[in-house]
């Protein structure tokens, strides 16, 4: 409520309470209350256009967070689907590596998945039973190539001996180094 400029009435301060009174009923103020109204009306206005504006931006900033978080789930789902080709892709050449030096097929793919996963127990068991296997079939295959004949004159009736050797002439014998010279070097290690 408004206040009553008491310096503007003439010698108040000398008046006895009755004087003050009707001095007071006789005041008269300019009536600003259409004005004030008219103020509040437009603080009114003013407010609740700034909720209006505050409302659509929040109902962007919801969208704009939708968005940023689409985008971010389609860029984490991108990633997952780089690390799977990127994985993929290492068994694979491992696998064709491991076939390579002799791994079958199974067991290849075996160790090479472990190590994309980065299993290194399963790998080294894997290797002991490549090498196992490859180490008896490298045995058998040993075995079964025997003695083979040796390279001689086969006009003579086959392999060379060492008694035809000798019985050989110098000539003959410079002729067989040259013509066999790994059968000369194993068997008689250059010596006669």
């Amino acid at each position: 409520m408004a206040k009553i400029d008491i310096s503007k009435i003439e010698g108040y301060a000398d008046m006895t309470p009755e004087q003050k009174i009707a001095a007071f009923e006789a005041y008269e103020y300019d009536d600003n209350a259409a004005e004030v109204e008219r103020y509040k009306n437009a603080a009114s206005k003013a407010n609740s256009e700034a909720a209006d504006w505050k409302k659509k931006h929040n109902a962007l900033l919801s969208e704009e967070e939708r968005a940023k978080q689409t985008h971010e789930e389609e860029l984490a789902d991108l990633r997952r689907q780089v690390a799977e080709m990127q994985k993929e892709k290492a068994v694979t050449a491992n696998k064709a590596q491991l076939l390579a030096l002799g791994y079958d097929d199974e067991l290849a793919a075996e160790t090479a998945q472990a190590m994309a996963d980065g299993d290194a127990k399963t790998v080294f068991v894997n290797q002991k039973k490549f090498l196992e296997k490859h180490d008896k079939a490298y045995k058998a295959s040993l075995m079964g190539q025997g003695t083979k004949p040796l390279a001689g004159d086969v006009e003579k009736g086959g392999g060379m001996t060492l008694e035809r050797f000798r019985k050989m002439s110098p000539g003959e014998r410079f002729d067989y180094s040259v013509k066999y010279p790994e059968e000369y070097k194993q068997l008689y290690g250059g010596n006669e």
